[in-house]
């Protein structure tokens, strides 16, 4: 039973799709062919196998979810939100590292829905995508996190002078000591600025950078031989927004807080 129950769920778009619709309430025949666009010949055997099955229930002319129907729905849909962030962009997920992301992060990779891959322009390798630079200018509440150095915490956080803008970074004791020892002035300059902060982690982490503005966010994971590709998966959803934020978040509570005048 378990076997055809799997089958079921999910070896048929038309079943998936069905039953993901009636989680938003009961349909006729009419309603299910229109908002599926498919036809009711092809559809009619799908509905009889859910029938059988107990997951959708037949009132008159409207179908709706059974209790079982709707438990099993319930816990499908993240599921399959998952699938598709990682199908959208295969490649790119089936060669990051991902051991830097913890667990429960994980299991909320559907809230990377919707989001979409940016490559690095071949010609200007070390600049920043447009994407990026087109939403920066935008922002004016910024967190960051980075494992690795880039140009642009230099040329877009640290050496940012804008009394405005709200900028929390959090990097690694490497990425902080190249700061240190070749931008001290800049570093001093920013942290003179109230709004302001800079975090480190004691620990190397293998995520390269998260970046999330109160519009956009965008992420760079280490590939699995730990390079640094910047390939960026970039996102405007707010679930995703909120993904970034709360992992961020989560690696700001082990880091330590720098100030101006840790570093005379």
């Amino acid at each position: 039973m378990e076997k055809t129950l799997t089958d079921l769920l999910f070896m048929s778009q038309k079943r998936k799709d069905l039953l993901v619709l009636l989680k938003k309430g009961s349909k006729n025949i009419d309603e299910i062919v229109d908002e599926l666009h498919v036809n009711p010949t092809g559809m009619l055997p799908q509905i009889k196998k859910l029938k059988e099955e107990y997951l959708i229930i037949q009132n008159d002319r409207d179908y709706v979810l059974s209790p079982l129907g709707e438990i099993l729905v319930e816990k499908m849909e993240p599921l399959l939100d998952i699938l598709e962030v990682i199908e959208e962009n295969e490649d790119f997920w089936q060669e990051r590292d991902l051991s830097g992301v913890p667990t429960t992060f994980l299991e909320r990779l559907n809230e990377l829905k919707p989001s979409s891959l940016i490559r690095p322009n071949p010609d200007n390798i070390f600049e920043p995508p447009k994407e990026f630079q087109e939403n920066i200018k935008k922002s004016k509440r910024i967190l960051s996190l980075s494992s690795v150095f880039h140009p642009l915490y230099l040329k877009t956080f640290i050496g940012k002078k804008d009394e405005e803008t709200e900028i929390t970074l959090i990097v690694t004791e490497g990425v902080f000591t190249r700061f240190e020892n070749d931008f001290k002035e800049e570093l001093e300059n920013f942290l003179t600025q109230e709004k302001k902060k800079l975090f480190v982690l004691s620990d190397e982490i293998k995520i390269a950078i998260l970046t999330k503005t109160e519009c956009f966010m965008m992420v760079n994971f280490l590939t699995h031989k730990g390079t640094f590709d910047q390939e960026n998966i970039l996102s405007f959803g707010p679930a995703a927004l909120q993904w970034v934020e709360d992992l961020i978040l989560y690696y700001k509570e082990q880091a330590r807080e720098i100030s101006g005048k840790e570093l005379n």
